[in-house]
């Protein structure tokens, strides 16, 4: 009689055991199981279509690498970056910037550690995917232009209900734009660098990012996919990335050191503007977006 007690106790200790230590296990964030050493060492795949959005795209990810590998060197990064995006591959374990036809894994768990008041977008309602960045849309016109500059020197931001009529918002071509500028037309923000790069247009072609107060809307850029058909342990190594990718460091490097698409981290967006003089009328949706994200 006593054995079968024994036994019924050692047998509910077990079933206990199974079924608590992975409720367990799936409450800790990723650096206390870092520091378990429940991570194993291991390289993860990364693929990602060339972007329009970070110049220099291969020396400006090998820094970011080798930065990850210094503060991880027990894991890797195999970041592959791919012209056609037919040469893509469908079982990297984690994508940037390119959705493929994969059943996306739970990002949610990158969020347990990170603090929000560092972010001008709000990560709540994520779960299978994260934006390392974000752009609004931007009125560009010609300021050799004295009716469109008299009316919009000096203005910082332009509500949408107040723009131009004639605006071309439709799907605009930014090279037509450029050959006929005689109407404002609606593009990203992050346009205004390859205008720049063109001497005949650099400082003639000016930009208003349109934003509407009450209502601030923003397109999320550079999202990340996680395979759900990746190992777990694999995961965990691209969320730690990923994680990294959100940090002050790497978006300054990704999105401030050179001008594109707009930074999430607030002090990686402080240093974007103030570097880049173009970006000067953007600090005037810092506040906004901060308001709306603590509402």
């Amino acid at each position: 009689m006593q054995y079968k007690k024994q036994l019924i106790f050692c047998i509910s200790a077990l079933l206990l055991h199974i079924i608590t230590v992975p409720l367990l296990l799936n409450r800790l964030t990723l650096h206390q199981k870092l520091k378990l050493k429940l991570i194993r060492s291991d390289i993860i795949s990364v693929s990602m279509p060339l972007p329009d959005s970070v110049p220099d795209t291969q020396e400006t990810f090998e820094r970011l690498t080798d930065s990850f590998e210094a503060q991880y060197p027990q894991f890797g990064i195999d970041l592959r970056i791919y012209e056609n995006l037919s040469d893509m591959p469908d079982d990297s374990d984690l994508y940037i910037n390119y959705q493929p036809e994969i059943q996306p894994a739970d990002l949610s768990e990158i969020f347990r550690e990170l603090s929000p008041e560092y972010y001008l977008l709000s990560f709540e309602d994520t779960s299978e995917t994260v934006p390392l960045s974000f752009t609004v849309p931007a009125l560009y016109y010609d300021m050799t232009d004295m009716n469109l500059f008299q009316k919009f020197s000096g203005m910082k931001l332009l509500n949408p209900a107040d723009l131009p009529e004639d605006t071309v918002k439709e799907t605009p071509d930014l090279q037509a734009f450029l050959e006929n500028p005689e109407q404002p037309a609606l593009f990203s923000v992050s346009d205004i660098r390859k205008i720049e790069q063109l001497p005949e247009f650099s400082g003639r072609i000016q930009m208003i990012p349109v934003f509407d107060e009450n209502q601030p809307e923003t397109d999320q850029t550079n999202l990340c996919y996680l395979n759900s058909q990746s190992d777990k342990n694999k995961q965990n190594i691209a969320m730690l990335w990923i994680e990294y990718l959100l940090s002050e460091e790497a978006q300054t490097i990704l999105f401030a050191e050179h001008y594109g698409d707009l930074p999430v981290h607030k002090h990686a967006f402080d240093t974007a503007v103030n570097q880049h003089q173009e970006y000067y009328a953007l600090k005037e949706i810092k506040p906004v977006l901060e308001d709306s994200h603590h509402e």
